[in-house]
């Protein structure tokens, strides 16, 4: 078959017409079942991928187009059908049940000439647990459709919940973008269980919304380097990712009216803000000092000739020098705006004295 996949991959894949595909997926299956039970922590649910089938996958396998003869199956979206059929029997064996990203419960179709993504009927009732990370272009609201078509949906965003993507366009700022720049306010911000009024897209019934079972931030960590780097990545996007997995909408998203809602989100986030800063990073520090999250640079701006200078998270001091040098903690701290005619670099530092990069202003 020809194909390429995301990753430009051209035969990566595993063919459904082969005997020794279902060989082998019992073995990995039955081997982390015994290992799990070996550890005292008995596996429940699989996660069997089931994500960027590549179009032209499986067409010209002399195999494939046995079995597709043999089960009396017409094309290659059949032949998925009959693959996770037998994979999800595999896992009834072992007393497991299926999860999966969202092609695992999705089927695509034409829409007006365009391809779609809809709810698999076939698996609705098979109890599959569907991760959806797609809310990109025409489907922002795929995993609201999933929800209320009957799928247990873990919601994954990859605009708002992936920590791979960098927080901003900074150069300097580690990640990639494909989806998305994701700051700690973009993670904050997003709101379970609110409506798409848009055009055209599905709301979150009161059925679908019993099926949203919880939310993921993902790493893909092929671009991390060390520990360090995946701390930044994570920390603190993940605090505030618990913000909005353990505590219902906030009430900004419940208001119709715009001037109230805009107030309401100011207040929740200076809340959110002052308590990370003041209290959950310092407590991080004392508690577990290995963790290098990530310390935002600052923000400056010149206002009638004076430099202002503010950080997202207070509770962080901030230094500044006006000699074209790095900051240190023997620098100047920022007090009120700064009035020197020079090359300005103020950079924020913990309350461990660890020191986040710096941001830098002309004022000549």
């Amino acid at each position: 078959s020809v194909y390429r996949s995301a990753q430009l991959y051209t035969d990566h894949l595993m063919n459904p017409g082969l005997p020794s595909t279902y060989t082998f997926i019992e073995k990995v299956m039955g081997e982390m079942v015994r290992l799990h039970r070996m550890a005292g922590v008995p596996l429940r649910t699989l996660h069997v991928g089931a994500d960027e089938l590549p179009h032209g996958a499986w067409e010209k396998s002399p195999a494939t187009h046995a079995l597709m003869q043999r089960e009396k199956l017409t094309d290659t979206t059949q032949v998925w059908d009959y693959f996770y059929q037998r994979v999800d029997l595999m896992l009834r064996k072992h007393g497991l049940k299926a999860a999966g990203w969202e092609e695992l419960g999705a089927r695509k179709v034409k829409l007006r000439g365009v391809d779609k993504l809809i709810p698999n009927q076939v698996f609705v009732q098979k109890g599959f647990t569907l991760y959806v990370w797609n809310n990109l272009d025409d489907a922002e609201d795929l995993a609201y459709r999933m929800a209320n078509a009957g799928y247990r949906t873990v919601l994954a965003p990859a605009t708002h919940l992936y920590f791979d993507m960098a927080y901003n366009k900074n150069p300097d700022e580690p990640g990639v973008n494909w989806a998305a720049y994701t700051d700690l306010d973009t993670v904050f911000d997003f709101v379970p269980f609110d409506f798409v009024r848009s055009p055209g897209r599905d709301g979150l019934t009161d059925f679908g919304q019993k099926n949203i079972i919880g939310l993921e931030g993902t790493l893909f960590s092929e671009t991390v380097r060390s520990s360090a780097g995946m701390d930044y990545l994570l920390m603190p996007r993940l605090l505030a990712l618990a913000e909005r997995a353990w505590a219902h909408d906030p009430a900004w998203a419940r208001e119709a009216d715009k001037a109230k809602a805009q107030s309401l989100h100011v207040q929740a986030w200076s809340v959110f803000a002052n308590q990370l800063g003041k209290w959950v990073l310092p407590k991080l520090n004392a508690e577990m000092p290995g963790v290098r999250y990530r310390i935002a640079p600052p923000g400056l701006k010149i206002v009638e000739g004076k430099v202002l200078a503010n950080h997202q998270t207070p509770g962080v001091a901030l230094h500044y020098t006006t000699d074209a040098t790095e900051p240190t903690l023997q620098s100047a701290v920022v007090t009120c705006p700064i009035a020197e005619k020079s090359l300005i670099h103020v950079a924020a530092f913990d309350s461990a004295g660890r020191k986040g990069r710096s941001s830098k202003v002309d004022n000549r």
